[in-house]
Formats: C-alpha cells, sequence, structure tokens
C-alpha cells in the first residue's frame, strides 16, 4: 500500500489538474513502441547491470504528453515523455523513465503539491495564472529554472518524438563489478537532430500528430536514441532534480536504442505496463533524491486505482 504522501501527491494532481481513474494520474495519453537496445563496452565498465553487460535486449518504449488527459491535444503539450523498459532473458525487467527538460521543477516532494496548486488552470485561458506560479518561484527560488525553461518552451513543440531530447531528471548510483560507484543522469538523444514547431504549425498537423508521424517514420526503418549517461564529479548535487550538472562533465556512450514497430496490444502491452524510475536492478541503486523516492509510492496510489477501475498493469508497482 502506498503511504499517505503518495495519495497527497496525486491528489494535487486530481484536485488541480483533473484525472481519470482508468488512467495515469500523469502522461495519460501515451503509445508504446517496440525496440532494442544493444549496450557499449563502455556501460560494462562503469556499471554491472546485466542489460548493460551483454548482448541486445528487448525494449518497450512509451512515448507520452505530460497532460493527465488522455484527449489532451499534441499540439498543446508542454513536456513531452519517454520511458524504457528492459526486457531481460530471465524475464526481470528495469526502467528508464525521461522526459524532454533537463530538469524538474521541485526539489521537496511536499513542494510538488504547492506547485502543482500553483498551476491550476485558469477557468477561462485554461492556462495557469502566470501570478500563482510566479508567487510559487518567489518562495522557492530553486524552481526558477525550471519554470523559465518551461515558460521559453511556450510558444514551440517537438516536430516529432524521435526529434527531442530525453532526461532522466534523477541521479542514479551505477556499481561497477569492482565495487566502484559513479553517479549519473541519463540523457536519450536522438540520431535525427533536433527540431521544434511553432504552436500554430503543430495545430495544423492535428490532435495526434505525434505517434501518427512516428508509425509513420518507422514504415521506413528504424528510429535510434543513443543512451548517454552524463557522470557527475564529486560536488556535484546528487539529491537535486531541480539543478542540472554542468555542461561540461564527462558524457559516456552506453547504447544505442532502436525503434522498429509500435506495439500490437496498445492496451496489455502498452497501458496495463508499469514504467517506474525507481525500478531497478542489481548494479543500480536510487540516489539520496528525495523526489525520487516519492514517486515510487505516488505511482502506487495511481495503480491500485487503475485496478479498481478494472485496467490491470503488468509489473512491478509504478507508473509514468
Amino acid at each position: 500500500m502506498a503511504d499517505e504522501l503518495g495519495r497527497r501527491l496525486v491528489a494535487a494532481i486530481d484536485d488541480n489538474l483533473g484525472t481519470q481513474p482508468s488512467f495515469r494520474a500523469a502522461h495519460a495519453k501515451g503509445a508504446c513502441f517496440d525496440a532494442v537496445f544493444k549496450p557499449t563496452p563502455e556501460a560494462a565498465a562503469l556499471c554491472a547491470a546485466p542489460h548493460l553487460a551483454g548482448p541486445e535486449v528487448p525494449a518497450v518504449v512509451r512515448f507520452s504528453n505530460a497532460s493527465p488527459r488522455p484527449d489532451a491535444a499534441d499540439w498543446a503539450q508542454d513536456v513531452g515523455g519517454m520511458a524504457v523498459k528492459f526486457l531481460l532473458p530471465d524475464g526481470r525487467e528495469t526502467d528508464i523513465v525521461a522526459i524532454n527538460m533537463p530538469m524538474f521543477p521541485v526539489r521537496e516532494p511536499e513542494d510538488f503539491i504547492a506547485f502543482t496548486r500553483a498551476r491550476r488552470p485558469d477557468p477561462r485561458s485554461g492556462r495557469p495564472s502566470t501570478a500563482r506560479v510566479l508567487g510559487y518561484a518567489l518562495r522557492h527560488p530553486e524552481s526558477w529554472r525550471g519554470i523559465l525553461f518551461a515558460a521559453r518552451r511556450q510558444r514551440t513543440v517537438m516536430a516529432g518524438r524521435g526529434e527531442a531530447r530525453y532526461f532522466g531528471i534523477h541521479a542514479l548510483r551505477w556499481i561497477a563489478g569492482s565495487g566502484a560507484q559513479t553517479h549519473v543522469r541519463y540523457e536519450l538523444a536522438p540520431d535525427a537532430p533536433e527540431r521544434e514547431l511553432s504552436r500554430a504549425e503543430a495545430r495544423d498537423r492535428g490532435r495526434d500528430f505525434l505517434n501518427s508521424e512516428l508509425t509513420g517514420r518507422l514504415r521506413q526503418g528504424p528510429v535510434g536514441f543513443t543512451l548517454e549517461v552524463q557522470v557527475a564529479e564529486p560536488r556535484d548535487r546528487t539529491d537535486d532534480p531541480t539543478s542540472p550538472w554542468p555542461k561540461t562533465r564527462r558524457r559516456v556512450n552506453v547504447g544505442r536504442l532502436e525503434i522498429r514497430a509500435p506495439t500490437a496490444d496498445q492496451d496489455g502491452g502498452c497501458e496495463r505496463r508499469v514504467f517506474d524510475p525507481t525500478h531497478l536492478i542489481e548494479g543500480i541503486e536510487p540516489s539520496d533524491d528525495r523526489v525520487l523516492a516519492a514517486r515510487r509510492d505516488a505511482y502506487s496510489v495511481s495503480i491500485e486505482r487503475r485496478l479498481a477501475a478494472g485496467s490491470e498493469p503488468s509489473g512491478r508497482s509504478g507508473s509514468a
């Protein structure tokens, strides 16, 4: 059972942004694609996790819009998600959950509740009140990076799911076979150039153009991403998702993710799956990031509701 904080986090989304019980509390609109992942030798040198040590493994990738509305228009999207589930030969799974922002707007789980209240849409405009969001930022100066990053994107939308870079905003501890430990953050870099559209251009493409565009592109061949890790230095904070590490930090190419086709069963093969950034495997441990720890319980609340509504997820507790 999820703890009280998890219930309060999901309730904040319910009360201020609106949800539907049979869907994920956030990132409700999404689609899954079958993929394969092939690690590099550099990955095995840094981490003893089994999916980083050997031949390629199958994976499922879910692209999503951050909105809790399953009917959200793609041209209205603020944040896009990319979740990856690695399917190991022995039946085990491990996940990456990433967004197309390099930071999160809150440092503490409790702050997410106040921030979500500040983002409650105005009934007339359908957009959050600028005054409320700025008021929150003045009380929580660590949120400025994320709020300003999002504000700069108000005029644009990603041109395609495979034309955006996605960031795993939380630090994780990688443990090598030798026992050496390294803190890393994930980035998924597309093979294609990163590209954005104006909101007007995106509107002309239709409410659901992003998944349709990716499906059409896959008819011409696979869509690829490089999985990179940014490696922390000793002075870098590992508990603060509001603060990206400097761009000068070392980056290591740890594998190639190749998306090949839409998942045939978008219900049982996708929406009943669970994607959770704390769903880890030996060789990978959570950092001291408190938002990361709180996500497990919040996802469990979302799953309990989906179960009660008749949608039975596969995998362990959590969702994206």
